[in-house]
């Protein structure tokens, strides 16, 4: 099996568990795409890069029983991390396997925010959109989420107001970006960026993606932001190494 083959059972193995255990864990990250494009999991496989970590998203109301429903399946609480992100984010590392779990509390806290509070619905991933705004809000793309990004737009078809779990649904995308110009610059500037160096289904996908997020209504704040521009840093800078997302 994989390295990321193993990963993603493991992460599979924690969500099942804990959904008997009353706490809520999705998957984000490599992990989590694997997951959800299962039609393109061969291929991530034979990619040279293979995630260290799993990624997870938890409720705030969830993380007070984390180091104990870990603990019973061999992982051990790094404390340090626990302090320095003030019960926002946990770092489990198991040291029999050397898999390390980072889990989040209500958001995804990196070059942007996600507020993820209420998207927490049906496992074992958070929805196609977030997975996807997850990549794009890295304001320096690696060649690993290049390939992620390119199997989430291939692997799945792009709606209005779409409910179905494997469409991406352009109405929340393009209402999530037009309130926050930050996020929405990074996001667009990266899909500009792929438009040469994905696959042309994906390229496609890519291309209607861009144009309903840069034609939808923009809030005030958006407006506002927009009239300074690249004149001032419009994202996060992250503490935490680059491979953790």
């Amino acid at each position: 099996m994989s390295g990321v083959a193993a990963l993603s059972e493991e992460a599979h193995r924690l969500i099942d568990e804990a959904e008997n255990y009353g706490i809520v864990l999705r998957a984000i990250g490599s992990v989590a795409v694997r997951l959800h494009c299962e039609p393109s999991s061969n291929d991530m496989d034979r990619r040279d890069r293979v995630p260290k970590d799993i990624d997870l998203v938890t409720r705030k109301r969830d993380r007070r029983r984390l180091d104990d429903f870990f603990a019973l399946r061999g992982y051990e609480t790094d404390r340090d991390m626990l302090v320095a992100m003030e019960g926002t984010r946990y770092l489990f590392r198991n040291q029999e396997t050397g898999i390390d779990v980072d889990v989040w509390v209500d958001e995804l806290n990196l070059c942007h925010r996600l507020d993820i509070r209420h998207r927490l619905g049906a496992g074992p991933t958070l929805p196609i959109e977030d997975l996807l705004l997850s990549k794009l809000q890295i304001v320096e793309l690696t060649d690993g989420d290049i390939g992620d990004i390119g199997c989430m737009l291939t692997t799945h078809q792009l709606g209005q107001d779409a409910d179905d779990p494997e469409v991406i649904d352009l109405t929340y995308l393009a209402g999530l970006l037009g309130s926050d110009w930050g996020f929405w610059r990074t996001a667009t500037k990266n899909m500009e960026f792929l438009l040469d160096r994905v696959e042309p289904g994906a390229r496609d996908h890519l291309t209607a993606l861009l144009a309903a997020v840069n034609t939808a209504p923009k809030s005030a704040a958006w407006k506002v932001r927009s009239l300074i521009g690249d004149r001032k840093q419009w994202w996060q800078d992250v503490d935490i190494p680059r491979d953790t997302y």
